[in-house]
């Protein structure tokens, strides 16, 4: 059986990083997608304080953040900066898809929100148009 604390500490070390990102994200950005980015990681901190509370609340240890993080490619123009914008929601998507089935009803709603929340993002800073069956 998986392990929700686990699980955890995985997904809080992905806001962490996360949070990080988006600080690289908004120096490159300009505007509206500089809020954007301001927002996303406003977003990312609510929800790793709520998962690191979670863990408290079970007599866990929440992984402490690391001093910085490298970005998987440099990080120096507005393009960079979505694409990395759009890999961090993925991943953290993932990370937080992971986690959903192994908490309680009422956890579960508030982490397949985020989730929701970050599949929308990744869509977003991807700048792929989604497009459902049958639209036009």
């Amino acid at each position: 059986m998986p392990d929700v604390n686990a699980a955890l500490q995985d997904a809080v070390k992905g806001q962490d990083a996360a949070v990080y990102a988006f600080g690289l994200v908004t120096a490159q950005l300009t505007g509206a997608a500089a809020s954007a980015a301001l927002a996303a990681m406003a977003d990312h901190r609510v929800l790793r304080d709520y998962l690191r509370a979670l863990l408290v609340a079970a007599s866990a240890s929440p992984p402490a953040a690391a001093a910085a993080y490298d970005p998987p490619f440099p990080v120096n123009d507005a393009r960079s900066a979505r694409r990395l914008a759009a890999l961090v929601e993925d991943r953290c998507v993932g990370q937080l898809a992971a986690l959903v089935g192994l908490l309680p009803e009422a956890q579960r709603r508030a982490v397949a929100s985020a989730a929701q929340l970050g599949a929308v993002r990744t869509v977003s800073w991807s700048g792929v148009a989604a497009t459902w069956p049958g639209s036009s």
